[in-house]
């Protein structure tokens, strides 16, 4: 397709171009400069200029302590950690409904997970064929502590889930109890955007859901006040390209109080320094 044919099929382009050349050039002339096209959206998203220019001088006029010890660079980062918690739980419509824990990435979020859910060997574990190897991890965890755990299989057509297949395997656990269902609201794998409906589904069925939004959220919206999963893993590199190494862990904080007062602070403690 010529650019005259692309601008006719297209109409809105031509009154939008000229803004997304400014933004372009402005914020990501590293594309031009290295004669780049970048697609890979999945697998991180790109830095912006000011996005940098910000952060050198958040360094450059602050002195940023440990925020475990006490001290007043340890007050800072104390705030700037509590105050970005509360962002990050703003921009998806979290309120006061649930804990956001950083992490290294949404791998070591999902690690959390697998680590302290609940499994025993009355506990039923189901995911999707097309989850990220993270997500399959977790499997391990469940397998040691003696859990059931099943794949749902996608139609190879669409590679959508098995809506049929997915149905019977909720409804079938009835009489499990600590029944987690994982998967991705976009696939790392194919790109499918899986209907989130699908929380609601397990929910009435008993299961707690993790959903792996870390493809997803760089470009849709989730609300968590409309869908309501127990936990929510992302990364912020996906995001916004820059830093690296950070993630989180979004959890609802009406799970049994239980497993939020032992097995996910018996975790969290192994993970200060």
């Amino acid at each position: 397709m010529d650019y005259e044919a692309f601008c006719n099929d297209y109409p809105d382009y031509q009154n939008t171009a000229a803004m997304f050349d400014s933004v372009r050039s402005s914020e990501y002339a590293q594309l031009d400069k290295a004669n780049h096209v970048y697609l890979d959206y999945t697998g991180g998203n790109l830095y912006a200029k000011s996005q940098i220019q910000k952060h050198v001088s958040l360094l450059e006029n602050n002195v940023f302590g440990n925020p475990h010890s006490t001290n007043p660079t340890s007050i800072v980062s104390t705030m700037y950690v509590e105050s970005t918690r509360k962002t990050v739980l703003d921009f998806f419509n979290a309120s006061d409904d649930y804990f956001c824990v950083f992490t290294a990435n949404a791998t070591q979020a999902l690690k959390i997970v697998g680590e302290s859910y609940p499994f025993d060997h009355r506990s039923y574990f189901l995911l999707l064929f097309d989850n990220h190897n993270s997500v399959n991890g977790i499997r391990e965890y469940a397998k040691r502590k003696g859990a059931d755990f099943e794949y749902c299989p996608v139609y190879l057509e669409d590679l959508r889930i098995d809506e049929i297949k997915l149905n019977k395997k909720l409804s079938a656990a009835k009489y499990k109890h600590n029944k987690l269902f994982a998967f991705p609201a976009q696939s790392n794998v194919s790109g499918v955007k899986h209907d989130l409906k699908w929380i609601e589904t397990a929910h009435e069925h008993g299961w707690d859901v993790l959903l792996d939004a870390a493809a997803f959220v760089p470009t849709n919206t989730l609300d968590l006040q409309q869908v309501k999963p127990d936990y929510v893993s992302i990364s912020f590199y996906k995001i916004f390209g820059y830093p690296t190494g950070v993630g989180a862990l979004l959890i609802k904080k009406a799970l049994s109080k239980n497993w939020i007062s032992h097995g996910l602070q018996v975790v969290l403690f192994r993970m200060l320094p």
